[in-house]
């Protein structure tokens, strides 16, 4: 799965990018928040992104404000501000913009580790829902009314069908 860093320090970057790496993620890098939201404007952007709160340019929760405000296509992005702020206020801050998770820095590899296989199951999770939402309108589509007239051939529905099989518009 994609992710995307967006902290304007080049070391923390750097480690951070190497880890995330080893865990098996392909990892893109931004340097302040308009290249991040430059990033996530693309259209095969990340679904997941760590931002780092204070960032030359753009800030990581102006960065989360505008990818909840926009309207792209590429589905849910999953937002987890990593920052050297503490304070609970800045918690609850970061969540009313949209941020999904928050990490303190220093952190701990393991939990950051947990937090984004949290952030990849729910996901597949909003995948899985838009798989079987596009299912259910497709089968439903194929069944008809009963015909007004009484000698009519009544189509049968497609007994193969599975959400796999059913091209959905995106």
């Amino acid at each position: 799965m994609r992710i995307l860093i967006a902290d304007d320090n080049s070391v923390f970057r750097t480690v951070l990018q190497a880890m995330l790496e080893s865990w098996g993620y392909d990892v893109s890098v931004a340097s302040d928040g308009n290249e991040a939201w430059s990033l996530l404007r693309a259209e095969s952007r990340p679904r997941i992104v760590i931002l780092d709160w204070v960032m030359p340019g753009m800030t990581g929760i102006e960065v989360c404000r505008r990818v909840r405000a926009s309207n792209h296509p590429g589905g849910y992005v999953f937002i987890l501000i990593l920052t050297a702020k503490t304070e609970w206020e800045d918690l609850v801050e970061a969540m009313e913009a949209g941020a999904d998770d928050y990490v303190s820095k220093p952190f701990k590899s393991y939990e950051l580790r947990a937090r984004l296989r949290a952030g990849q199951r729910m996901l597949e999770l909003l995948e899985l829902k838009e798989q079987i939402a596009c299912y259910q309108q497709a089968t439903a589509s194929e069944q008809n009314p009963l015909p007004s007239r009484p000698h009519a051939a009544i189509p049968v529905s497609n007994p193969t069908a599975t959400p796999s099989t059913i091209a959905c518009k995106s």
